[in-house]
């Protein structure tokens, strides 16, 4: 394997963001699926929407929980430790939702076992490449979070086709296990730069002179430092509602589709489109935010994400469906991949595993959110539109606290 002898540095970097590109597409491709599953578990065993969906809100809360701790040990003991177990877990868990026979069988694999598998994959990933890179960090950063949406672009069409050729209960364990093995051994090889592979010392020694003597403007705090620091509090509130708004749609985008009169393979494709639009998204966004900052990069984003949701309430059609969530995904995406990459600038970086487990928090108790009140709606209801309605909203809302929480501190 390539990690068993020494790479110079330069080329190591770029090895770190293949591994964390590895574990993030690998894990993401259960979970991704799990909309694939939804509607097929519905027929299986009569459960509601709302209570299957629950099972994944019930992940995504205990994942947030447990990211603090899983934060905090990466800031102390490296990445490595923490990503091989967390990401064993939840493969494993994902993998045994291949046995379920009763409701809450789901919610102890999904929810418990791979909400905490779950909790330290992407604030791991976010926080090892910010410490291995200064210049290009958009790039590197976006070319890890990749796999997240590469892992949606792959997980509709593959679980749709593995159901029907082997069925759900081995759809899930192949998808489990296998994508499980692949992340386990990405993750054994992440860690740290040693001190001879700091950002800066890749610099010319020029560059690293003129760094050294410009007034340094982004400070170094403490996890207290930072909780007590409102623009924490309002990074929180962006990431939360991006979560609700991402999240509901990725779980119930495919049972939309199947309302709308789209076929299960058909259907599957949606999740397709988004993960499409959101390799673009975060390649884009990640080469644009080194050129002309984060602010305007998100901004784009933003804007994106808003005209594909008006798009989607406006034109409610299959054909429609399709460009509406590649034009969401990648502005989904943007906006997300410049959240995780103003909070060095903001906070610096002497507390960052734990500071983005905080922050990861919101994201995941909004996507907890989501998901499960757009299921109850929907059993409610019958439709999902006055939830999708509140989506364009939630968006707009989340620009302004990103804004407010990354202005600058008053002295």
């Amino acid at each position: 394997m390539w990690y068993l002898w020494p790479v110079r540095s330069p080329s190591r970097r770029w090895l770190i963001v293949l591994a964390l590109f590895t574990v993030t597409f690998g894990i993401s491709i259960p979970l991704a699926a799990y909309g694939v599953f939804l509607p097929v578990l519905e027929q299986e065993f009569g459960w509601s929407r709302g209570a299957i969906a629950s099972a994944l809100s019930l992940n995504l809360a205990l994942s947030g929980v447990a990211a603090f701790a899983i934060g905090g040990l990466a800031d102390r003991h490296g990445p490595r430790s923490t990503l091989v177990v967390t990401v064993a877990l939840a493969g494993m868990a994902f993998a045994l939702v291949s046995t379920i026979e009763a409701l809450w069988h789901l919610y102890v694999l999904v929810g418990v076992v791979g909400g905490v598998g779950l909790s330290g994959f992407y604030l791991l990933a976010a926080a090892t490449v910010t410490r291995w890179f200064e210049a290009q960090r958009g790039l590197a950063l976006a070319l890890v979070l990749i796999g997240f949406n590469l892992g949606y672009l792959c997980a509709g069409p593959l679980a749709a086709w593995l159901i029907a050729q082997v069925g759900w209960r081995v759809a899930y364990a192949i998808l489990g296990g296998g994508c499980g093995l692949m992340a386990l051994l990405a993750a054994l090889t992440v860690r740290l730069p040693r001190d001879a592979e700091q950002p800066a010392a890749a610099r010319p020694p020029g560059a690293i002179a003129a760094r050294a003597s410009a007034p340094r403007t982004v400070v170094d705090v403490t996890l207290r430092q930072a909780l007590a620091d409102p623009r924490q509090w309002w990074l929180n509130g962006a990431w939360l509602l991006l979560g609700a708004i991402q999240l509901m749609l990725s779980v119930h985008i495919v049972p939309h589709a199947l309302d709308l009169g789209l076929d299960l393979g058909h259907a599957s494709f949606t999740l397709g489109a988004y993960g499409f639009g959101a390799v673009v998204g975060r390649l884009a966004s990640g080469a644009m935010s080194d050129r002309v900052g984060v602010r305007a990069t998100i901004g784009v984003g933003y804007a994106i994400s808003v005209l594909a949701l008006v798009t989607m309430l406006v034109a409610p059609s299959g054909d429609a469906l399709l460009p509406a969530l590649a034009l969401l995904g990648a502005g989904f995406a943007a906006a997300d991949t410049m959240v995780a990459r103003i909070i060095p600038e903001v906070f610096g970086v002497r507390a960052l595993g734990a500071i983005m487990g905080v922050l990861g928090l919101g994201w995941r108790l909004g996507a907890a959110v989501g998901p499960a009140v757009a299921g109850f709606v929907h059993d409610l209801t019958g439709s999902y539109a006055g939830t999708f309605a509140t989506a364009p909203v939630a968006v707009l809302a989340s620009w302004v606290f990103f804004a407010l929480g990354t202005a600058r501190r008053r002295r």
